[in-house]
């Protein structure tokens, strides 16, 4: 029960940790004409995408199975693990790579300025505003503007290949767990730390309003400095964790 909850406390703060999601908000919650309505939104996006990659994980996971209950091991489940492991460690690796090389937040750069080569959420986010006529201007209605944040919190967590691959790794890892009140506990936890970076641009700006802008630098000088380094390991160990396990589920 420990393991299983250390892994997804861990996984929750690999998703913390990462700078995209936390300074999209700050970004976003830099709205001039309703800073706290679009922090709400993207908040509300984003939560809507971590529950799409937990059912996701439910999915594909098997059923828990009770405590001296035997355990049936199948191939299925061996490639399930197998590939969120890579996944794991896979996202583990660009993260420490992108540490190295300090690459630049594409989405967050997308979100102000557009960039030459998009992200999956820029592209998303994108595709909403040609068909939403007026979404990505800037006089445009509060609904149209809440519509957009929401879109844009959804993307980075539902849609990000690395948001939505720690998820699904979330919602499998918790169904490991035989309890329900331990599987539940196990859940909250991930959702409470991984939901932190979009909820943040929300508590700064119902606290402090107008906050988020002058925050963000700051912000990102950190996350970029240590929060990939931290976010690599994290997701390194969680991928050796979930690979032992398939290993050992082999059939």
């Amino acid at each position: 029960m420990s393991a299983h909850l250390t892994v997804l406390v861990s996984l929750g703060l690999a998703i913390l940790l990462s700078p995209e999601n936390l300074l999209i908000g700050l970004v976003i919650a830099s709205d001039k004409k309703s800073p706290r309505f679009a922090a709400l939104m993207y908040a509300v996006g984003a939560l809507g995408g971590l529950a799409l990659g937990l059912t996701i994980g439910f999915m594909v996971a098997p059923p828990p199975v009770t405590e001296g209950a035997p355990v049936h091991h199948t191939w299925t489940q061996f490639i399930v693990r197998a590939l969120i492991a890579g996944l794991l460690v896979g996202v583990g690796l660009q993260r420490a790579v992108n540490a190295v090389r300090r690459a630049p937040i594409a989405d967050e750069e997308a979100v102000e300025a557009g960039a030459s080569k998009p992200s999956i959420a820029s592209r998303v986010k994108l595709w909403f505003a040609e068909r939403f006529k007026g979404l990505g201007g800037r006089e445009i209605p509060a609904w149209r503007r809440g519509l957009r944040s929401g879109v844009i919190g959804f993307a980075t967590m539902g849609i990000h290949p690395k948001c939505l691959s720690v998820s699904i790794a979330a919602g499998h890892q918790a169904m490991q767990i035989a309890g329900e009140g331990d599987r539940s506990l196990g859940l909250a936890l991930f959702a409470a730390v991984a939901l932190t970076p979009s909820c943040t641009p929300l508590i700064v700006e119902l606290v402090r309003p107008g906050g988020s802008a002058a925050i963000k630098a700051s912000c990102e000088a950190f996350m970029k400095t240590n929060g990939r380094w931290i976010a690599a390991v994290l997701l390194l160990g969680a991928g050796a964790f979930v690979a032992w396990n398939a290993a050992h589920s082999m059939p």
